[in-house]
């Protein structure tokens, strides 16, 4: 353990032997936050805590999964007895074992976002208003944004948004159901209401600790609070630059006040940098520098100097698009990389496709992240909503969706008729039951409902017999559900039935670490989130917007769309202060992923929604010039173009030590003559990235394009590791394909 401890540098040990009282640790990015916090876990066991009142929060599984991970290396079997969870975990688990103290069944379904939404719809159209007028998307967002802040009067516009707000709450109520807001705010209900339930856990957990407490939203901070008992032994860890989350409810002013609200705070600043090159982390520092509500911090390495920022003025969204993949495939072949080595951020999905499109022209793999999570995808979704009724006989949305897979003939008016015996206090095994004994409906409608009360009645029975992944098998078996697929004559089709398969592997993997009940496997799919599903080490150019990449590093980092209006968002520039601050952290966290290259490049012109626009760079881009390599380089105006990133400079003795220093061994003595007596009507159009064949230098790869008309140079990187550059007009370069 003492050895553990050496490996820290001062200022993480400090931070990790001060265990008494309230800490906060403020954490740079890349400074190794998440191994100060399994370090001080490990230090509270070896000077004799027990691990049973030890709690760790946090925001993802993934993280929590690391920690645990970490600790049990070297403590043993002892971190089995560890709490390490996210939030909305370990208040899921809390209400199981109390929610009756609310007068509530313990079988809850715990409502994703979509099935939020779908309960919406329907209390919407019950109340006879129009969803145009009142999107159920768009209250979904108002009321999670009430329930994180208890601002309802700040977000419900008029009595109707208050009437449908509770109506959706009693809607869930009607379907023992809740949403995930639901599960910090009754927790938080239970723990201020009933002493001895809150007396209990103070007692338990007398070590607290949590992660990225930047992202903390009040009810979040109201939960820790209530959980710390008189020992205030609460330890935060976080990076007011990275708070990003301020749009859906996390306020910054938990971790820049924390001193306040707990006097006695004993404060540790890790600004140590162990991910980033000096060049990034100079010009990250002079980014967020220009910000106003922080702590002052400055990032530093002890790496050797590293490359430069290089940013880019591009004259369109597509150009921009095409000369970021051309520019990762050629770094991947002179450094030797791999594709999983390079992400491109932006500020929105919506800059995604042009991207998109030029991977696959060059045939580069790639994965959008942040794009439909696997437990969103319709065939996936289709099996939970079998196993969230056999779990919850109260769950109507689930059911309205199971009834229809396959379809049996049970349309919209048949399940109005169901849902008026569900209105009576019937759960959905009595509702088909009664419905069957009344013959509600006939024809095909009537046989389906016959046939899908013996299936119910078979998972119910099943889930008391077998472990989840055997019920799931007999579940796709019962209802033949490959070959339904396989009618719905979907292209995706194989993707979908590989989708089945991760499931049932996924089933497999929980098993062995403990979960044994289709209501545990429920609580697991449920409380997934979107960093979950990232894999950055799958063979692929990653593309995501900076969001998903929060937590991530990579070698090389490309940060698009840099123009005001796109990033920062023009909302933003509309509104206060606060926000453009936030973008401003937000363009920091792009910055800091990046371990030895950054790109940057913003595009005069893009077409959004069908429109051109003409757009300036972004204010960020504006912040004093770290160092002389940071000049944007210009595209030339013209399609396809191809031009550097860096310093923009013609001349040749300068464009020299640049190429060298990527790795190849540039001969610039003289400008080589092709001597082919090619004219200018007959030259061929080249651009980065095109595979050329030259009559005496064989086959090789345009690196570079430079000027126009008869002044053209063109330089080719060949197979001997030779840079050489022709006069465009009389090379007699034969162009072979694109790269």
């Amino acid at each position: 353990m003492d050895q553990l401890l050496d490996e820290l540098n001062p200022q993480q040990r400090d931070a990790v032997e001060a265990t008494d009282g309230p800490v906060l640790v403020v954490a740079g990015a890349g400074s190794g936050k998440t191994k100060v916090i399994t370090s001080r876990i490990m230090h509270l066991i070896q000077k004799g805590v027990s691990p049973y009142q030890i709690l760790a929060m946090t925001f993802t599984n993934k993280a929590a999964q690391e920690m645990k991970s970490r600790v049990e290396r070297v403590v043993g079997r002892d971190a089995r007895d560890l709490t390490i969870s996210t939030f909305h975990s370990f208040c899921a688990l809390f209400l199981r074992r109390e929610i009756a103290h609310l007068d509530r069944d313990s079988s809850f379904v715990i409502y994703d976002t979509s099935d939020q939404t779908t309960c919406l719809k329907r209390v919407i159209r019950s109340m006879d208003l129009e969803e145009k007028h009142y999107p159920a998307q768009k209250m979904r967002g108002k009321i999670s944004y009430i329930k994180n802040t208890g601002d309802m009067e700040g977000r419900l516009s008029n009595e109707i948004e208050h009437n449908i707000y509770r109506a959706y709450q009693e809607e869930l109520l009607a379907q023992n159901a809740m949403d995930f807001d639901d599960l910090l705010h009754l927790t938080c209900q239970i723990l201020e209401n009933f002493g001895e339930v809150q007396e209990r856990y103070r007692r338990r957990f007398e070590f607290i600790m949590v992660d990225e407490y930047q992202d903390t939203n009040q009810i979040q901070s109201k939960l820790i609070n209530l959980l710390l008992g008189e020992h205030r032994n609460l330890c935060v860890v976080g990076d007011e630059d990275q708070s990003i989350y301020g749009w859906r409810g996390a306020d910054i002013t938990n971790i820049l006040h924390f001193d306040t609200h707990y006097p006695g705070t004993r404060v540790f600043k890790l600004e140590q940098n162990y991910r980033s090159t000096q060049p990034i982390l100079d010009y990250a520092n002079a980014v967020i520098n220009q910000n106003k509500l922080r702590k002052p911090k400055k990032l530093w390495t002890d790496q050797e100097t590293g490359l430069p920022v290089r940013i880019r003025d591009e004259y369109s969204g597509g150009i921009e698009a095409e000369n970021i993949i051309q520019e990762i495939m050629g770094l991947r072949r002179r450094h030797d990389l791999e594709f999983s080595d390079f992400a491109v951020l932006f500020r929105s999905n919506a800059l995604s496709r042009m991207l998109e499109e030029n991977c696959r022209k060059y045939r580069v793999p790639f994965q959008l992240i942040g794009g439909l999570k696997f437990y969103d995808r319709k065939e996936i979704k289709d099996i939970l909503s079998f196993m969230r009724i056999v779990v919850n006989p109260r769950d109507w949305t689930s059911f309205a969706r199971a009834i229809g897979v396959p379809p049996r003939g049970i349309g919209a008016k048949s399940q109005d008729k169901l849902y008026t015996y569900f209105n009576s206090g019937l759960d959905i095994g009595e509702v088909m039951a009664r419905a069957i004994e009344d013959k509600a409906f006939g024809g095909r409608g009537y046989k389906g409902l016959v046939a899908f009360e013996a299936l119910y009645r078979n998972l119910v029975a099943w889930s008391k017999e077998y472990k989840p992944s055997v019920w799931l098998g007999k579940l796709v078996k019962a209802l033949d559900y490959k070959d339904y697929l396989e009618r719905l004559d979907d292209v995706g089709i194989e993707s979908r039935i590989d989708n089945l398969e991760e499931l049932l592997t996924s089933m497999e993997e929980q098993e062995k670490q403990g979960i044994e009940t289709l209501s545990q496997f429920m609580d697991f799919s449920a409380l997934v989130n979107d960093q979950d599903d990232v894999d950055p080490d799958q063979p692929r150019v990653n593309l995501m917007t900076v969001h998903a990449a929060k937590g991530l590093e990579f070698d090389t980092v490309f940060v698009m769309g840099l123009e005001d209006g796109v990033f920062p968002n023009q909302r933003t520039l509309d509104d206060n202060p606060n926000s453009l601050e936030e973008e401003r952290r937000l363009f920091y966290v792009a910055v800091t992923r990046a371990k030895r290259r950054l790109y940057l490049s913003y595009a005069r012109s893009r077409q959004t929604y069908g429109k051109v626009n003409r757009n300036i760079k972004s204010r960020f881009l504006k912040q004093p010039i770290v160092n002389p390599d940071q000049e944007p380089a210009r595209s030339t105006g013209r399609p396809r173009t191809s031009g550097r990133w860096g310093s923009l400079d013609d001349q040749v003795g300068k464009m020299e030590a640049k190429l060298s220093a990527l790795g190849a061994k540039a001969d610039f003595s003289n400008v080589v003559n092709g001597g082919g007596g090619q004219d200018s009507s007959g030259t061929v159009s080249l651009q980065s990235g095109d595979i050329v064949e030259h009559a005496s230098f064989g086959v090789g790869t345009v690196s570079l394009v430079m000027g126009r008309g008869s002044s053209q140079r063109v330089s080719v990187h060949f197979r001997d590791k030779r840079i050489r550059t022709f006069i465009a007009e009389k090379a007699n370069l034969k162009k072979l394909g694109d790269s």
